[in-house]
């Protein structure tokens, strides 16, 4: 129980006790004068009537006494009156047997009051004329002691009721720089740092919160500088520090994971012969300031492109891998980038002696060294041929054109006819964590799977409404399947539209019962586009998120923090390598150090062997995924 319920109740029963008291105290006082009241009115009532009897007495008029009687007892205040005449042995007598009026029967049934009764005997002179019994009647009694302690019990009641809506603000008041150190202490707990607790005026919390907001400024300092030594350890390893894009080691360890998850795409060489005419005329520095600028462009076309890996492999050439396999917007794409290279030179002249492009589409079974064979011969051949922009488009990876895509993925949607496999993702310790969910369409007996359609999906504006069907489906599925809890992948288009979080939202409202065993995995992709702007609708997500490919982008490590994921799953490209003997893991694990840090969970991917398991036990990983543990059929 709180602290703040303990107080609340311990008031609230003082207080019950305080009102019961004056309550009892009140209720017996009253009673008793009420009882006495009845005493004193019985005998003055005897005295009365007695004086009022004698003259009918001494006359013997029967008649007139009766009649003395009953206009006493017609007050209704007697329960008995009883008047015995001596000298004829007869007796006058009246009596109101009726219960209380006005008053609950259980309430009169307390035989609180006897009525008060006096008995008097009447003479003349020496002589008793008669023997004179009253006894009063308990409903007057009862009537009023009914109405004032039930006022009374109201008005308690109105102010118990007062007093504790007060004393519930003024203890949220008062306890409230407790329930603020309670949630720094579970954001702390949880590796997130928020704004410093305001200090209260109470002096014993003040020093409390004053404790709490510098142990938390300090470990955010902490776990920030251990996120900024790992981001300077990658790009000690795998920046080009003049163009600020990845070197030869980065596109290495990039495209290991990219070809490893048999995506397709292509390969773009392009060779910037504007460096070496600047260099011979103007020396190293105005190269290396061209080298930025160019890389500058490259970055944001190839950022418009898809996704991609964009490295500086030598001193004039970038070469770019790319989702895309369309010839026709390759060569697009090469175009723009030789014509903004063209721009950048006052005088370009032929612009084809100024940069080159050559591309080849990524085939099964390729490796990085027999794609960059194959895309240095064909930009050779642009050379020779003297033509800007060279494609190599034979043995194209799709089957399908990407009209036939749309439709294919239109149809899917229609009628709901996506298959659906699941994939675990096991802790070290081997007990399940979650299972990932991927898609795939069926199609003439073939099975697509997401990779094939989603860059189509893209482009014609139909990634929103994908991931949204994706994610009721999975919502369906955890409703009559309690046991999973499963995680869907979210693209890179979807992020960054803001009706998609709107809609998303009012369908998680519609599950909230299973919701919670949901998970949203967003490409690193989508928040290297800006990470600022996603900050909002993750915070206000009621489930939980991780990064899918967590490693591929420079500078996002050091905004993990404030982020805050639940999971990052490292790209392969990083953990694929740990099974060499000349391996060095100090990179990988001074970012799961930092992932640690900021309260995310780091899981590996493309795990397939148990001797991968056993090495990613020393490397500081929670969890792992892989054909170890092969797809089922979900759907």
């Amino acid at each position: 129980m709180t602290l703040y319920r303990q107080l609340l109740i311990t008031m609230l029963l003082l207080f019950t006790l305080l009102f019961v008291s004056a309550y009892a105290v009140q209720f017996s006082s009253t009673r008793n004068y009420l009882a006495q009241q009845q005493e004193f009115m019985v005998i003055n009532t005897a005295t009365s009537l007695g004086l009022a009897l004698t003259p009918y007495l001494e006359s013997e008029d029967q008649l007139g006494a009766e009649s003395v009687i009953n206009a006493m007892f017609d007050g209704g205040y007697y329960r008995t009156i009883k008047l015995r005449l001596l000298a004829s042995d007869m007796t006058i007598s009246r009596e109101n047997t009726a219960p209380p009026q006005q008053v609950p029967a259980w309430f009169a049934g307390l035989n609180l009051f006897e009525g008060g009764e006096h008995s008097a005997v009447l003479t003349s002179g020496w002589m008793q004329l008669g023997e004179l019994y009253v006894q009063g009647h308990t409903g007057h009694a009862y009537f009023q002691l009914w109405q004032g302690m039930s006022r009374l019990l109201t008005w308690f009641a109105i102010s118990f009721a007062m007093v504790g809506v007060l004393l519930m603000m003024a203890l949220r008041h008062l306890l409230r720089p407790l329930y603020d150190i309670e949630q720094q202490a579970k954001e702390i707990e949880q590796q997130h740092f928020g704004k410093p607790i305001e200090l209260p005026l109470t002096r014993e919390l003040r020093q409390v919160v004053q404790a709490i907001n510098h142990m938390s400024a300090r470990l955010e300092v902490q776990f920030e500088e251990q996120a900024e030594e790992a981001e300077r350890l990658r790009k000690r390893t795998f920046l080009d520090h003049v163009s600020g894009v990845g070197n030869r080691a980065w596109l290495t360890t990039q495209s290991q994971s990219w070809l490893s998850d048999n995506r397709g795409g292509a390969l773009m060489l392009i060779s910037a012969n504007v460096l070496n005419l600047l260099y011979k005329e103007e020396g190293f520095e105005a190269r290396d300031q061209m080298v930025r600028v160019i890389s500058n462009h490259l970055r944001q076309l190839c950022r418009d492109a898809g996704e991609h890996v964009l490295a500086r492999i030598s001193a004039t050439e970038f070469a770019v891998l790319l989702s895309e396999t369309d010839p026709a917007l390759l060569q697009q794409l090469g175009d723009s980038i030789n014509r903004h290279i063209a721009e950048l030179v006052k005088d370009s002249g032929d612009a084809r002696e100024l940069s080159l492009v050559g591309a080849v589409l990524v085939q099964p079974g390729d490796d990085l060294g027999h794609l960059l064979t194959r895309a240095d011969h064909v930009l050779n051949r642009a050379r020779n041929e003297k033509t800007g922009v060279m494609i190599e488009s034979y043995h194209q990876r799709e089957r399908l054109g990407r009209l036939q895509w749309k439709t294919l993925v239109e149809q899917a949607l229609d009628n709901n006819s996506f298959e659906l496999n699941a994939q675990a993702v096991m802790t070290l310790a081997g007990e399940p964590c979650h299972d990932e969910v991927f898609i795939s369409i069926r199609h003439q007996d073939v099975v697509y799977s997401a990779d094939h359609f989603v860059p189509v999906a893209e482009q014609f504006e139909l990634a929103e409404r994908l991931d949204l069907h994706m994610v009721t489906s999975v919502l369906r599925t955890l409703e009559t399947h309690p046991e999973l809890t499963l995680a869907v992948n979210i693209t890179r288009q979807s992020c960054h539209q803001p009706g998609f979080w709107r809609k998303l939202e009012q369908i998680l409202a519609r599950y909230e019962p299973v919701r919670n065993r949901l998970l949203l995995e967003l490409p690193e992709s989508a928040l290297a586009m800006g990470w600022e702007r996603l900050m909002t609708p993750l915070a206000g997500l009621k489930v939980k998120w991780g990064i899918d490919h967590f490693g591929r982008h420079f500078d996002l490590l050091v905004h993990l923090g404030k982020l805050r994921p639940a999971y990052v799953k490292l790209d392969h490209g990083y953990t694929s390598q740990a099974q060499q003997p000349d391996y060095n893991d100090a990179f990988l694990a001074a970012v799961c150090r930092a992932a640690h840090g900021m309260g995310a969970l780091t899981i590996a991917t493309r795990v397939e062997t148990a001797e991968q398991v056993a090495r990613l036990k020393s490397l500081h990983i929670d969890a792992y995924q892989g054909f170890i543990s092969p797809p089922a059929r979900l759907l």
